[in-house]
């Protein structure tokens, strides 16, 4: 089975888009079941053995997840705890070979509310449920926190770019190609793999092929994903967006991630950085756009691939899968604006 060379999960000030450390376990040379079937931790020390047992009736706090994860994708999760943290554990159900353990040096000042990303390997395959539990400055670890996340099937391929977010908002993923192409809801870059015109369940070649939330028709997905097949990535300079398209519930922050993988390991951005993470904070204005990328909009990284394609391979003519009624609405009420 490929292994999926990310290194590690990261804690983020909330809301902050700080530099970015990379590290492996102490044991890297043997990756464990949770980097090979589920995930990785950035800053984190991989530990082989049982998961530290309660000893307290202290709670984990408020932990709010993305109940659904995209295989290469990632996914947001925030601890508001009432006490000082020292050290967070991270582990799914089920797996007893060993769990995740990192210092949680970086909080919101004057909080003690923690931002973890979930860097997911491109191996998995179906749902799991994660197991969460802190240790306080005092040295009592609490019960621990589960939550059953769901597993999004979605393209992995030679390039893939996903956005995840922690609520129920039209939050929507833009790529710029080198082409100057712009992949996003409304031009998809879809292709069906049989000739009939029906929807069906025909395979897509490559593209945008998940799309959350759309005009706030609520899927509760909060994922979005664009992947590319070896032979059909560009060579030349990517962007990357993320845009609030339509902010459903106004009153509460939106928390987001967005990751970059070729050829299974995370690209070095020319700018911004991979893995990114970012807010939209309460009361973000809607921005309903098309392709016109605004200032409303987030830039939030580029990068250059050399050994791609001038040209992408053939499509043997196959057809262009039209866009979903819900993409041609978004569509209508952009060019109202």
């Amino acid at each position: 089975m490929k292994r999926v060379l990310f290194c590690l999960l990261a804690i983020f000030v909330m809301g902050s888009f700080g530099s970015l450390m990379t590290g492996c376990s102490d044991d890297d040379e043997k990756p464990g079941i949770l980097e090979e079937k589920y995930f990785m931790v950035l800053d984190a020390t991989y530990v082989r053995g049982g998961f530290p047992a309660a000893t307290s009736e202290l709670s984990v706090g408020q932990v709010n997840i993305n109940k659904n994860v995209l295989a290469g994708g990632s996914s947001v999760v925030t601890i508001n705890s009432e006490e000082e943290v020292s050290e967070i554990y991270v582990a799914v159900s089920g797996e007893t070979e060993g769990y995740y353990r990192f210092d949680p040096t970086i909080s919101r000042a004057g909080t003690n509310m923690y931002n973890v990303i979930l860097l997911v390997s491109q191996n998995l395959e179906g749902d799991f449920t994660i197991r969460i539990a802190t240790k306080t400055v005092n040295g009592e670890i609490t019960k621990e926190f589960t939550k059953n996340v769901k597993y999004i099937a979605a393209g992995t391929g030679a390039l893939q770019v996903s956005l995840s977010f922690d609520n129920e908002k039209d939050v929507d993923l833009y790529l710029v190609k080198p082409d100057g192409a712009v992949i996003y809801y409304g031009n998809r870059d879809n292709y069906r793999e049989s000739d009939d015109e029906t929807e069906g369940t025909e395979e897509v070649i490559y593209g945008l092929d998940v799309d959350s939330n759309a005009g706030c028709g609520i899927d509760g997905i909060n994922n979005e994903n664009i992947f590319y097949p070896d032979g059909y990535v560009q060579s030349g300079k990517y962007e990357v967006w993320v845009n609030m398209y339509q902010n459903c519930d106004k009153s509460i922050a939106t928390n987001w991630v967005v990751t970059a993988i070729y050829k299974g390991a995370l690209l070095s951005p020319t700018w911004g950085q991979n893995p990114v993470t970012g807010v939209f904070p309460v009361n973000t204005p809607s921005n309903s756009i098309g392709s016109d990328l605004n200032d409303l909009a987030v830039k939030v990284m580029e990068f250059s691939i050399s050994d791609g394609s001038r040209a992408v391979m053939s499509l043997n003519g196959k057809k262009l899968k039209p866009l979903p009624e819900s993409a041609k609405l978004k569509l209508q009420q952009a060019k109202q604006r």
